[in-house]
């Protein structure tokens, strides 16, 4: 009977040390530390993040209230001005960081015009899929997408955007997936072209898949907010092979913004974003450094 028990108490033990890993806020699925330590120059040639970053309790599970879904209209389509800033400070603080390799600046990617030619042209075939993509629903998924929009709950499938000048591929539609890169052949065909392009080792990707604003310190979403989120890196090496690839989260950043009702002072807005990119940077530079030992 003892035995018994003993055996019972054992599986009740597995079953909470199971579920600590699962909840444990990062993993790592892929990192070849030999690869990545070849690699001293790299370009962040995806960074993307949702359409439109808003109010989420907690961003790796898009659930919202009725007064965040009203509170979410004020921030229609911010989410190419936060990816372009955040973008570009996460690379400043990335190299800030010494980890072995330097990342060539947005200004540097921007202005090369070889990588232009191909950013410009994954640009225009997106947008044309995406366009092809909505006429082909029909009247009632259009219905019950904009019903789904009207009475809350969880959004699984965000739209995704990047920076200004730079193409996305799409957000993951989980945090849990732990990998960037969502799968497609003209993602990777994308990426190789870019490091060719940049005349880079390597290719960072950031997928921001819960890029979203959050509360510091509020009462009925009025007070002091922040962004928090749930993201997705990798690199990718000149062949298009995923050398790294790693999943983490941070729960708000340094930088503050007054928030009422939800909604956060438009002109604090760009400060949350570059404080962003360098809170993200901060956080991967911690988990890189914890998985190289």
């Amino acid at each position: 009977m003892r035995a018994k028990k003993t055996r019972i108490g054992m599986r009740v033990l597995l079953a909470l040390v199971a579920g600590l890993l699962l909840f444990s806020g990062c993993s790592s699925v892929v990192f070849d530390k030999e690869a990545v330590g070849e690699m001293k120059k790299v370009a962040v040639v995806l960074y993307t993040v949702p359409a439109t970053i808003e109010y989420y309790d907690d961003p790796k599970d898009r659930k919202k209230s009725l007064l965040q879904i009203a509170a979410a209209v004020v921030y229609a389509n911010n989410g190419q001005q936060s990816a372009t800033l955040a973008q570009k400070f996460c690379i400043e603080e990335l190299n800030r960081q010494k980890l072995g390799f330097q990342a060539i600046s947005q200004a540097e990617m921007m202005n090369n015009s070889a990588y232009l030619k191909i950013s410009n042209k994954w640009i225009a075939t997106r947008q044309q899929q995406k366009a092809a993509a909505e006429a082909k629903k029909s009247g009632v998924m259009k219905a019950l997408s904009m019903m789904s929009s009207l009475t809350g709950g969880k959004s699984k499938s965000p739209e995704g955007v990047g920076p200004k000048g730079m193409p996305e591929f799409g957000l993951a539609a989980r945090w849990t997936v732990k990998s960037a890169l969502t799968g497609g052949a003209a993602e990777i065909s994308y990426i190789k072209d870019s490091i060719a392009a940049l005349g880079v080792d390597g290719a960072i990707i950031i997928n921001d898949q819960g890029f979203s604003f959050g509360c510091e310190i509020c009462v009925g979403g009025s007070g002091s907010g922040s962004t928090h989120t749930a993201f997705l890196i990798s690199i990718v090496d000149r062949n298009g092979n995923e050398v790294l690839g790693m999943r983490e989260w941070f729960n708000i950043q340094p930088r503050s913004a007054a928030m009422l009702v939800y909604i956060i002072n438009p002109l604090q807005q760009g400060s949350l974003f570059e404080g962003h990119g360098i809170k993200t940077a901060k956080v991967f530079a911690a988990l890189y450094r914890k998985e190289s030992k």
